[in-house]
């Protein structure tokens, strides 16, 4: 059978449809809802073609090729169609990005997104980078929307392990829900509601759990938007690139692609799409192997002490200490994680270099837990895990203890080598059924850790051995008459542990598993083992319990609610703060204990009831904590004022600049400024109309107020820089500029206020520890001098400031706060927002 296709005569395979057949020909159709291996949908409608004798615009996804059929895939009329389509689709998707005038600039200044609670445009978003609907925007010229968006206002879902679900970015694509229907043949989540309340989600309500998930990640791997992420991966971008090993953390040795940036793993998937994975494989490898407890550096005792080394030092000591220990005296502990070229190595060290029959090697029971009893007259002891009590080892000379992780074994030892374990090496794993696996490095192993061949074979050259020497693994599998392993893909079934999550191992080289990935705590394996109750407050709990005893209303939260999404006023009672507070000035402020010392806007304070105000925008782990607060609750800290003042005298016309959360702090200024007889105009940005807040009140504090948003959705469109050069262009007179937003939002502001000559000052708040200019943390350059934002500023010459710095410096702890971003609740949505006005 054949068809022609823009031209092309192709021939077409049974059973294909128009998109099929095109793709699979290297002809592009736009699409969403469909997706390869699932069933044909209809739904986005965004693969419409022309189809000569056929009316109107049949979905190419859904339409059988039949004999002679001739088909357009692009034309004027089709663009034209979908542009719309896809415009219609993005009314209730937050798309203020896509039709910003200065997206490429923006892009440019802060190319990878920025963590926040709740998506509300394309630099907020995890998916950015791979994201289906940004590209399509691109490919239809997609600038603006037909009518003002939508936005649901639905909670970002984070109470169940692994998955962070935020329904506000859903397109009803169906791609989940077919996928978990099709492939996994489990059916937990379905298109719920009906008309604009549709949504995917569970029946009766129920947790993902409840409703029988076994968190085998298709689902996440299907989405187009987004709206489903992996907590664990989902702020460190595109992986750099993927490699293939084989998951060792259980016998069934299922094949991965390993996602790696700079070199760490970020997550795992099944390198055969049509088998799942269980929850080991495809959730728990990267947190497993980045936990922040990981052995990094060689450890020898020091008396009472472990003291960090380097390999030769170490090695060196150990070998000193080793060597009176031969023949009986010694023997060598392992379990068969280790890899099979490891093994051959330790077997030959023990019988060879240390001359001792005692090379133990213990297979794990069904949970992967491992028991070794050591052998009577046993005085030196070399492992790869605790595989023995502290008991036991209590009557050794001497203890040398390989591990990835610490424990109660390691920290008596005598001396600690840091292992690369299974996605770190390579090698072979043998499965259950002992065919040989492989194994290969995909990505670094932390610190100075070595593969555990290495530090024996290294071992043995310090102790005299020559036989020891090999230059890789293929070496050690020669010498051992091995095949080259293959991976194990075309399974007939998927593996026992992804149907069914309680048959997953726990242990893995004697470590539980859970302790390292704190998913798996509500995923217990053992059936005796009880779910966890459900505390949907994981961080909450954790701040009540580094909390300080709190006094009376010390730092007492007064009233906090979410003004817009992600975007937080509290107000807190703390009078010393309010009777002092001047307009331009912040307060630094910890949630809890052991969080980051924040700085914030005072964005209003009242001395009389002895409480101040500021708006937080929910970014980090810190400003989650304030975001799950409550009013009653007390902070840990609140520094203030801090900060040189404003200089608050009559200029003339000022006019004011604030985006997102620097809104809310240019309301003092606004009341001060009009107070010393200034004209004051108010340019107040958002992205779209449900981020706008704080309008009725700043209006009526100034004498000119214009609200903007980038999408036009309140019919200005534009940033609050381009409404000042606008203005600024037409010959109005402005005396001074105060910018206070996003570095963005402030940067562009000063490039506009520039060519006029206009004063301008932008406020920066980067990173500060103790506040007062001691420790340097936030040091900026202004005027090729080095300022600190806590004493010199916050306001500085906003022509002055080096920007490209001032970006460089909010990223450079991204690894860092990316992994203390942990699983929390729901920060839960209601109605004071800015779109209904209310409160706004």
């Amino acid at each position: 059978m054949e068809i022609t296709i823009d031209g092309r005569k192709i021939a077409v395979e049974r059973g294909e449809t128009l998109l099929d057949c095109a793709l699979r020909n290297g002809i592009e159709i736009p699409h969403l809802c469909a997706h390869g291996g699932l069933s044909p949908y209809g739904g986005c409608r965004m693969c419409v073609v022309e189809v000569e004798g056929m009316r109107g615009f049949p979905p190419s996804c859904s339409t059988p090729a039949t004999e002679g059929m001739v088909v357009r895939t692009q034309s004027d009329e089709l663009k034209k169609l979908r542009r719309n389509i896809l415009g219609l689709m993005m009314l209730e998707h937050p798309n203020a990005c896509l039709v910003c005038g200065r997206r490429e600039e923006c892009e440019a200044f802060r190319p990878t997104p920025e963590k926040v609670g709740r998506t509300t445009g394309c630099h907020t978003c995890n998916n950015k980078a791979v994201c289906d609907v940004r590209h399509l925007s691109e490919e239809l010229e997609l600038k603006e929307l037909p009518v003002a968006p939508v936005y649901h206002q639905r909670p970002l879902e984070r109470e169940n392990p692994f998955l962070d679900r935020d329904l506000n970015l859903c397109i009803l694509c169906g791609r989940c829900v077919r996928v978990c229907k099709e492939h996994q043949g489990a059916g937990v989540i379905d298109l719920v509601g009906r008309g604009s309340n549709a949504h995917v989600g569970q029946a009766f309500y129920q947790t993902l759990i409840e409703a029988g998930c076994t968190f085998c990640g298709s689902c996440v791997d299907v989405c187009p938007t987004g709206s489903l992420s992996e907590r664990y991966a989902k702020w460190y971008g595109r992986p750099d690139g993927y490699g293939a090993t084989t998951c060792a953390l259980c016998p069934e040795a299922c094949a991965l692609n390993v996602g790696a940036v700079d070199g760490q793993a970020v997550c795992s998937k099944a390198l055969d799409q049509n088998v799942p994975l269980c929850v080991l494989g495809r959730f728990s490898v990267a947190e497993f192997l980045n936990g922040t407890d990981r052995l990094q550096f060689p450890y020898s005792r020091v008396g009472s002490v472990l003291r960090q080394s380097d390999w030769r030092l170490a090695l060196e000591k150990a070998c000193a200490g080793l060597a009176p220990f031969q023949g009986g005296d010694f023997a060598f502990v392992c379990d068969t994680t280790s890899t099979l070229e490891d093994r051959h190595v330790f077997r030959r060290f023990t019988n060879e270099i240390m001359n001792s029959p005692h090379y133990i090697e213990c297979a794990p029971d069904r949970w992967g837990h491992v028991r070794a009893e050591l052998p009577a007259g046993v005085r030196a002891v070399l492992t790869t895990g605790q595989f023995f009590t502290p008991d036991q080892a209590a009557g050794l000379d001497l203890l040398v203890v390989m591990d990835c992780y610490p424990t109660e074994l390691s920290d008596g030892a005598d001396f600690v080598f840091p292992a690369a374990v299974f996605a770190e090496v390579d090698g072979t794993v043998a499965d259950k059924d002992g065919v040989a696996r492989p194994l290969h490095a995909v990505c670094k192993a932390p610190g100075l850790a070595l593969p555990e061949w290495q530090i024996v074979c290294a071992l043995s050259r310090a102790l005299g051995g020559e036989g020891l020497a090999y230059a890789d693994t293929a070496a050690i599998r020669a010498e051992m008459g091995a095949a080259d392993p293959k991976f194990l893909m075309s399974r007939e079934t998927a593996p026992e542990p992804a149907l069914d999550a309680s048959k997953r191992r726990m242990y893995y080289r004697n470590h539980l598993i859970e302790e390292k990935v704190s998913g798996l705590r509500e995923l217990p394996a053992s059936p005796d083992c009880k779910v966890a109750e459900r505390r949907p407050m994981g961080l909450k709990a954790a701040m009540d319990a580094t909390a300080e005893p709190k006094g009376g209303d010390r730092f007492r939260i007064v009233e906090k609610r979410e003004i817009v999404p992600n975007t937080h006023e509290i107000v807190v009672h703390a009078p010393d703060v309010a009777l002092k507070a001047q307009a331009g000035q912040f307060a630094i402020v910890m949630a809890d204990m052991v969080s980051e010392r924040v700085p914030y806007t005072l964005c209003d304070w009242d001395a009389a009831t002895g409480t101040i105000t500021f708006v937080v925008l929910e970014k980090g782990q810190s400003s989650r904590k304030i975001a799950l607060m409550e009013a009653g609750d007390c902070l840990a800290h609140v520094t203030g004022p801090l900060g040189i003042p404003l200089e608050i005298k009559n200029y003339g016309t000022v006019a004011l600049a604030g985006g997102c959360y620097g809104i809310g702090a240019i309301f003092p200024i606004a009341r001060a400024m009009k107070a010393a007889g200034n004209r004051v105009i108010a340019f107040s940005e958002a992205r779209s109309h449900y981020l706008a807040y704080h309008r009725e009140k700043l209006a009526g504090a100034v004498d000119e107020f214009v609200q903007s948003t980038v999408d036009g959705s309140n019919q200005t469109k534009g940033h609050a820089a381009d409404m000042l050069k606008n203005r600024l262009a037409a010959g109005e007179k402005i005396d001074l500029v105060i910018a206070v937003g996003c570095p963005f939002m402030m940067m562009i502001t000063a490039k506009e206020t520039a060519p006029h000559g206009v004063p301008t000052l932008a406020a920066l708040n980067p990173i500060m520890v103790d506040g007062t200019g001691m420790c340097g943390a936030c040091r900026i350059t202004v005027g090729e001098k080095t300022k600190f934002a806590c004493v010199d500023g916050p306001f500085f010459d906003a022509h002055q400031i080096d920007w490209n710095e001032v970006k460089d410096r909010r990223s450079a702890y991204a690894a860092a706060e990316i992994q203390s971003v942990g699983r929390s609740a729901p920060v839960i949505a209601h109605h004071h927002h800015g779109a209904c006005g209310c409160k706004a």
